[in-house]
């Protein structure tokens, strides 16, 4: 794949190829059709048990011209899915922008933070990248944040975060590009000390609304003007491994905070159940089945699904399905209705890993602790064509616009 280097950003931009496809088998509701990036086809009002959908072998990405006036432009409109991966290099970590074609559309080549021992434990992997309704933006080693436009590519140091020696940062931008809310992490401290602050993101209005050295928050959205923020079992990997829930979503997560982003005033508690998956429209997936709310209302789906092996879920935007392995096969990645069957499934990468929606029918697999799962890309309600991504692995970090408002 070529790359091209771009001056005063130690970061890495190229354009990929789509990978191969797979079509749903013989025996689906919805084989042999195309999948299209429309909501215009509504889904089915009844799941339909099916087949499990297979899916081709990888073969080696084709190279496309670095970004040049002749490369695809995008479309108007288009949805991507952020997947990051921590795995691959012990000094680097990839921030992938892959479309719903399974096209990578952007490479992002970053610094990881600098390693902090401690006696206490291994300090925390904060979360990497934020979206907002124009713009992806990563962390570039401790505290450089560098923005990456949708419309044209255009990347830029958009902030720089406060943090000095063995501390840890991780931030959330407001969708309209406007505000930053920052959470650091001294490890220097004993025990370790959070400070949340936010500010302008040209760095003015500069204001900490919260500080402690027992409950660990940190941003992850902005939700109807309000602060969201990942709630911790501790700043130790040794902490969020007490709950295997807190391995579950992109943010270490056993719950969400909604405070007003002046005051950090709590509004709503998402703690009704244990948080999983990525953020939704709707929510959130439950670790122990269901899935809860804006207003933290739970809703129970059946007895028989995810819940009954605490495999990580994720709720899609409008609410009506839920994907995650299923009891009977954690090799799979079941597509729940709110009656607890199960509409479809594909190959999936383990009960630990989640998926990420980047509509209300199409799906985004990859994998936090798998370093060779090659991620794929779906219509699981609508069916057709499997997309595996080529060349890219990781997690789903993100949706890209922000679809979170």
């Amino acid at each position: 794949m070529k790359t091209k280097a771009l001056l005063a950003l130690p970061v890495v931009v190229a354009l990929a190829a789509c990978g191969p496809t797979a079509s749903l088998p013989p025996g689906s509701p919805v084989a042999g059709t195309t999948p299209q990036a429309s909501a215009a086809t509504p889904p089915p009002t009844q799941a339909t048990q099916t087949a499990p959908v297979g899916r081709a072998a990888a073969s080696p990405a084709v190279a496309s011209p670095s970004p040049s006036p002749a490369a695809p432009t995008r479309p108007v409109g288009a949805t991507y899915g952020v997947l990051v991966d921590v795995l691959t290099s012990p000094t680097h970590y990839y921030a992938n922008e892959v479309g719903i074609d399974g096209r990578v559309w952007a490479s992002m080549v970053l610094d990881k933070r600098t390693p902090i021992s401690s006696l206490s434990g291994h300090p925390i992997d904060l979360p990497h990248v934020s979206t907002s309704l124009t713009a992806l933006y990563v962390l570039n080693g401790d505290s450089a944040v560098v923005s990456l436009r949708v419309p044209d590519g255009k990347q830029t140091l958009a902030s720089h975060l406060q943090v000095g020696p063995n501390m840890e940062a991780a931030f959330s931008v407001s969708p309209d590009d406007a505000r930053i809310a920052v959470s650091v992490l001294d490890f220097g401290r004993s025990p370790v000390h959070v400070t949340l602050y936010t500010e302008s993101i040209n760095g003015s209005n500069h204001q900490v609304i919260f500080e402690s050295d027992s409950n660990y928050v940190w941003p992850v959205a902005w939700h109807s003007g309000l602060l969201v923020l990942a709630h911790a079992y501790g700043p130790f990997e040794e902490d969020v491994a007490k709950a295997a829930p807190g391995l579950d979503n992109p943010y270490s997560a056993v719950s969400y905070h909604i405070v007003d982003p002046v005051t950090a005033s709590r509004v709503v508690l998402m703690g009704s159940c244990t948080v999983s998956g990525p953020l939704s429209p709707a929510g959130s997936g439950c670790i122990q089945g269901g899935t809860i709310d804006w207003a933290g209302n739970t809703a129970p789906w059946s007895t028989t699904d995810w819940g009954t092996v605490s495999s990580a879920a994720a709720v899609s935007p409008d609410g009506r399905w839920v994907a995650a392995a299923p009891p009977t096969n954690p090799k799979v990645m079941a597509i729940y209705a709110t009656s607890g069957n199960v509409y479809t499934y594909l190959d999936g990468p383990g009960l630990r890993d989640w998926a990420g929606w980047l509509d209300d029918q199409t799906i985004l697999t990859g994998s936090y602790t798998d370093p060779n799962w090659t991620p794929q890309v779906a219509n699981v309600i609508r069916g057709g064509i499997v997309n595996d991504v080529v060349g890219p692995h990781g997690f789903y970090a993100a949706r890209l616009p922000t679809d979170i408002v």
